[in-house]
C-alpha cells in the first residue's frame, strides 16, 4: 500500500459511506464531511404514527452484487430479504392491468401482453412488426423512446416501457439513454435486431428465473447506515463531520484545502450541482459538464391506513401509472403486501410517489394539498377511496439524476479533464454510472480503490 495519505470524503450517501468503509481499515487519515445532520443521503426512514417506514429506497437490485456484497461485509448478509409481493399493476383507463412478462417492460410473451387487455390489439399488431422489420440499430447511443417507438411502437413505450422506468428514475423515456441509463435494454439491442427476439432470449437464459429481483435487509435498509455509522466511528483512523458545509474546494502545493485542513486526496461523493459548486474557478470543462446533468425532483406520501381498505391481491406490490394519464401519482407501493413485518396485522401502508422530469405541478403545493391530491389520484386509479390515519411527506428535491443520450462520453469527458484540472479530485455518486444502491456503492469503493492503489 502507499503511504499514509490525508483524505477527504465529501459527501456522506451510500457513496461516501462505502468509500470511507474501504478506507477504514487503512493507515490513512479519513475525514468524512456532510452538510446534513445525519449520514445516509437518501436511505431514510421515518416515524409515521407507531410505525416506522422509509421514505425513499426500500429495496436494492439484486442481480447487481455490489449493495449485496457490502450487506455481507457489513455481517448483515443473515438479514437479506425479499419483497413477499411482486405482482405489479399497470393503471389504464379506470382499470388495472398485470404487467405481462418482460425485461424493464420489452416484452416477452406478446401473447400474455395481448391478454393482459393492456395494449390494444392495433398496439399489440405494431409491435408484431418488430420480428420482421429490417435492422435499424444505430452505431451510436440513442434513447429509449427512440428505440421503442421505432421497434414496438408508441403504445408498448407509453403504457408499459416509461411507466415502468419513470417508477425508478422519474425520468423521461424519450431523453433517457439506453446504454447508461438501462443497460439490460442497451444489451437487447445488441444481441438482435428484433427487440421482442432479445428479451426472449435473454429471459430464457436466465440461469434462475425464480431469484429474487430485489432485496433488502429486515428491518429496514437504515440497518445498513447504521452498521455504516458504527465502523466508521469507532475506526481510529476516520473522523466523521456531520453539519459540515464545504466551501469550494482551494487547491494548494501539497493538495487540496477542505475546512481549513490539507489533504491528498479528496473523494467528491454530492449531486453533481453540489460537486459544481465544489470546484475551483479554474475547472472550466468540468463544471461545464457537471451544469449539462439534469435532475428530477420526486415527493414520497406515505399513507397509514388502520384497516385492510385495499380491494388488491395481497400478492400485488404496487400500481404503476403512465404519464399519459395526466394525474399527479406515478407509482403506488403497496408497503405491507411487500413487507408484511412493516405494520401490524390488518393495517395497510402505501407509499405513494408523485412527480417526473418535465411534470412539476406538485412542487406549487403545501403538503396538506399534496395529500389530497393524492387521495384524489388514489380514487382515480383503485377505484374506491381510502381514508389514511396518518400521513408523511417527504420532498426529495433534484434527487434523481437523468442520464440523457451521450451521458456515457459525458462521464468520460468529465474524469479526463479532472485528472488535467484538479488532480487529486476523484468522483463518486449516482451522477456517474448509476443511480440505483448497487452502482452507487460500486462507485463509492472504486474511488476507495483509487485512493489505496500505490502511484506511479
Amino acid at each position: 500500500m502507499s503511504d499514509p495519505r490525508r483524505v477527504a470524503i465529501i459527501g456522506a450517501g451510500i457513496a461516501g459511506l462505502s468509500a470511507g468503509f474501504d478506507l477504514a481499515d487503512t493507515e490513512h487519515d479519513v475525514h468524512l464531511f456532510e452538510a446534513g445532520s445525519r449520514l445516509g443521503g437518501k436511505i431514510a426512514h421515518a416515524k409515521l404514527g407507531d410505525l416506522v417506514v422509509p421514505t425513499a429506497p426500500d429495496a436494492f437490485l439484486a442481480r447487481r452484487p455490489e449493495m449485496t456484497t457490502l450487506v455481507r461485509d457489513l455481517d448483515l448478509g443473515d438479514s437479506l430479504v425479499s419483497p413477499a409481493a411482486g405482482q405489479a399493476r399497470l393503471y389504464r383507463d379506470e382499470m388495472l392491468h398485470p404487467l405481462p412478462p418482460s425485461v424493464l417492460g420489452i416484452p416477452t410473451d406478446l401473447e400474455s401482453l395481448a391478454e393482459s387487455g393492456l395494449i390494444s390489439p392495433e398496439g399489440i399488431a405494431r409491435a408484431e412488426e418488430d420480428l420482421t422489420r429490417e435492422d435499424d440499430r444505430p452505431e451510436t447511443d440513442e434513447s429509449v423512446g427512440d428505440l421503442v417507438r421505432r421497434r414496438l411502437g408508441d403504445e408498448i413505450l407509453e403504457y408499459v416501457v416509461d411507466p415502468l422506468l419513470g417508477g425508478i428514475n422519474a425520468g423521461d423515456s424519450d431523453m433517457l439513454s439506453i446504454t447508461a441509463g438501462v443497460p439490460q435494454i442497451g444489451e437487447l439491442r445488441t444481441q438482435h435486431r428484433s427487440l421482442l427476439t432479445a428479451a426472449s432470449h435473454m429471459r430464457q437464459r436466465a440461469t434462475d428465473p425464480g431469484a429474487p429481483v430485489f432485496f433488502s435487509v429486515a428491518g429496514g435498509l437504515d440497518r445498513v447506515i447504521s452498521a455504516l455509522d458504527d465502523r466508521l466511528t469507532s475506526a481510529d483512523n476516520v473522523s466523521v463531520h456531520l453539519n459540515t458545509h464545504i466551501g469550494p474546494l482551494i487547491p494548494v502545493a501539497e493538495g487540496w484545502e477542505v475546512a481549513e485542513q490539507v489533504f491528498d486526496d479528496v473523494i467528491v461523493a454530492t449531486p453533481s450541482y453540489a460537486t459544481h459548486d465544489l470546484l475551483p474557478d479554474n475547472a472550466t470543462t468540468a463544471k461545464t459538464l457537471l451544469r449539462g446533468i439534469d435532475y428530477s425532483s420526486v415527493a414520497m406520501i406515505v399513507l397509514a391506513l388502520d384497516e385492510r381498505q385495499l380491494e388488491l391481491d395481497p400478492a400485488v406490490s404496487g400500481v404503476l401509472v403512465p404519464r399519459l394519464a395526466g394525474l399527479h401519482v406515478t407509482a403506488v407501493s403497496v408497503a405491507t403486501n411487500k413487507w408484511p413485518e412493516l405494520a401490524p396485522s390488518g393495517q395497510e401502508v402505501l407509499r405513494v410517489s408523485v412527480g417526473r422530469r418535465h411534470d412539476t405541478r406538485w412542487t406549487e403545493m403545501d403538503d396538506d394539498a399534496l395529500v389530497a391530491t393524492v387521495l384524489d389520484d388514489l380514487r382515480t386509479i383503485l377505484g374506491h377511496d381510502v381514508s389514511p390515519e396518518a400521513t408523511l411527506v417527504t420532498r426529495w428535491m433534484r434527487s434523481l439524476p437523468q442520464y440523457d443520450v451521450g451521458h456515457i462520453e459525458r462521464i468520460a469527458r468529465l474524469v479526463q479533464s479532472m485528472e488535467t484540472e484538479t488532480p487529486g479530485l476523484i468522483l463518486a455518486g449516482a451522477a456517474l454510472h448509476g443511480l440505483g444502491l448497487p452502482a452507487c456503492v460500486s462507485s463509492g469503493r472504486s474511488a476507495a480503490k483509487t485512493v489505496l492503489d500505490p502511484r506511479v
